[in-house]
């Protein structure tokens, strides 16, 4: 089991920091060509719709929802479960068609609604942006489907590498925008092409794992799938709130305040995605396989919780100590200044303080998600969300895009102590588990000392920031080794074929 979370992470892992690469290598040519234009500020709304639906309908409510689903009928027969993925197919392309159609007709409306604080030609851009965009939802949430049927079945790393295809697609956009007046155009045309290639590539995927598509609608099924997804949509619809709040209040702060604020966000979400998602996503799906062994269950769990504090510790110190030096490295060229590195920097280092929380955040949710009780996260969400709004408008418009992040990151910190706190209760830590989460720590630490010992000597430029970042890793995986950490010696073994 230990091996199975590991071997998951690895290799969801992997297949994220590919995807998450090419989102950067997207970002810096957006960086290159738009800055922190006006054209990006509409363009970033324009998509935040539909990656609001995305997260809700696809990786939020209906991963969470499905997984469990399938791995309970799957243990009856796999003849079941391929029919209820028929009937979930159905089902939602039915819903998040009418949805679609809807944002196309209503972009107007909806544009004023999230991005009131832009001027009007910035709104008209917005909505004739949205227009384009916004199908996405339909396409993605029957990736998502799809997603589900790869990971019951153990395969992590294209379902995880599949949204590298859109930042392709939108890269190649960017690079033909020249073409295109607006120039925006261009990227949002592509953002919904490599969209289609993500769908197509997981369907053929699952096909070749056996799903075969059965032409029939259960009725039963599609019934108890709707009332479970109604109850689990409720955590990530009120999670993503969050973030549309923080683009609502960045709206006010001036041009190039979204753009800032989602660029940190971008960096954020590498470590966030690579990590915390990962070991979240790989943990929902053993976690349904032993939903009736309390064991095998509980020793899931906290294997899986160790994994993820292993990686996201360093993560965390990582973005605070290198900030600057990342931004510079990745984004500041072109239509991108110094200036606009420093902001961004900030954002960044308020945003990473958060990292561990959210992924902790993750696993405890995940342990109430696998056994199909959704109600107490959601509950939870819902504080987080009254919390982040609340800090949003305080901490915004006193401190800017800054303190949007800060408002963010405690929200998450609040919502980890409060999902876990009813876990935790109920079993206990043993203390082998206590002492490597501390040499985690430590090793964390001690790499940390390092860095800026590097920083203190090296002069700024691009290749000592290169040299920062990538004899932090070193350090730290030298340190694992020295110290003898558990989940070194597990990734060690996995590479060895043990």
């Amino acid at each position: 089991m230990k091996n199975n979370v590991i071997k998951g992470t690895l290799a969801f892992g992997l297949a994220t920091m590919i995807s998450r690469v090419t989102g950067l290598l997207r970002d810096a040519f957006f960086a290159g060509y738009f800055g922190t234009s006006s054209q990006y500020d509409a363009y970033l709304v324009a998509i935040m719709i539909p990656f609001f639906l995305r997260k809700i309908f696809a990786e939020g409510a209906l991963s969470l929802t499905f997984i469990p689903m399938f791995a309970e009928r799957r243990r009856k027969s796999l003849e079941e479960s391929f029919e209820f993925t028929s009937t979930v197919l159905l089902l939602i392309i039915a819903i998040t068609s009418v949805i679609s159609a809807s944002g196309v007709f209503f972009s107007t409306p909806v544009t004023r609604v999230f991005a009131g604080g832009f001027s009007p030609e910035v709104i008209q851009l917005t909505s004739k942006l949205m227009k384009i965009t916004f199908p996405f939802i339909l396409l993605v949430s029957t990736w998502s489907v799809f997603y589900g049927v790869l990971n019951s079945f153990d395969a992590y790393f294209l379902a995880a590498l599949s949204p590298a295809f859109i930042n392709i697609s939108t890269i190649i956009g960017i690079v033909l925008s020249k073409y295109f007046n607006p120039p925006i155009l261009a990227p949002a045309i592509a953002f919904v092409v490599g969209g289609a290639a993500q769908v197509t590539i997981l369907a053929v995927a699952a096909k070749r794992k056996g799903f075969k598509f059965r032409p029939r609608f259960n009725r039963k099924d599609a019934k108890e799938f709707l009332k479970l997804f109604g109850l689990t949509m409720i955590s990530p619809a009120i999670a993503q709130v969050n973030s549309l709040v923080d683009t609502r209040v960045a709206t006010e702060l001036g041009s190039g305040a979204v753009s800032s604020l989602q660029y940190a966000m971008r960096l954020y979400q590498l470590p966030l995605g690579v990590f915390a998602v990962s070991v979240a996503t790989v943990v929902l799906a053993e976690l349904s396989k032993y939903v009736e062994n309390k064991e095998k269950f509980n020793e899931t769990m906290w294997s899986s919780l160790e994994t993820l504090l292993y990686f996201v510790i360093p993560a965390m110190l990582g973005l605070i100590v290198l900030s600057e030096e990342i931004v510079s490295l990745l984004f500041q060229r072109g239509a991108f200044t110094y200036q606009d590195t420093i902001i961004t920097a900030r954002i960044l280092k308020a945003y990473a303080v958060g990292l561990p929380f959210y992924g902790l955040f993750n696993i405890f949710s995940r342990v109430h998600y696998s056994r199909k009780n959704p109600r107490f996260p959601s509950i939870i969400a819902a504080l987080m969300a009254g919390i982040n709004i609340l800090l949003d408008i305080v901490l915004g418009l006193i401190y800017g895009p800054v303190g949007i992040a800060w408002a963010t990151t405690l929200a998450g910190i609040f919502g980890a102590f409060a999902v876990a706190s009813g876990i935790l209760l109920k079993t206990s830590l043993a203390k082998k588990q206590l002492f490597e989460l501390l040499k985690i720590a430590i090793v964390s630490s001690l790499m940390v000392i390092v860095i800026i010992l590097e920083k203190s000597l090296l002069r700024p430029s691009l290749l000592s920031s290169a040299i920062e970042i990538v004899s932090g890793a070193i350090v730290y995986l030298v340190l694992s080794k020295l110290f003898s950490l558990r989940e070194y010696e597990n990734i060690k073994n996995i590479f060895r074929g043990r």
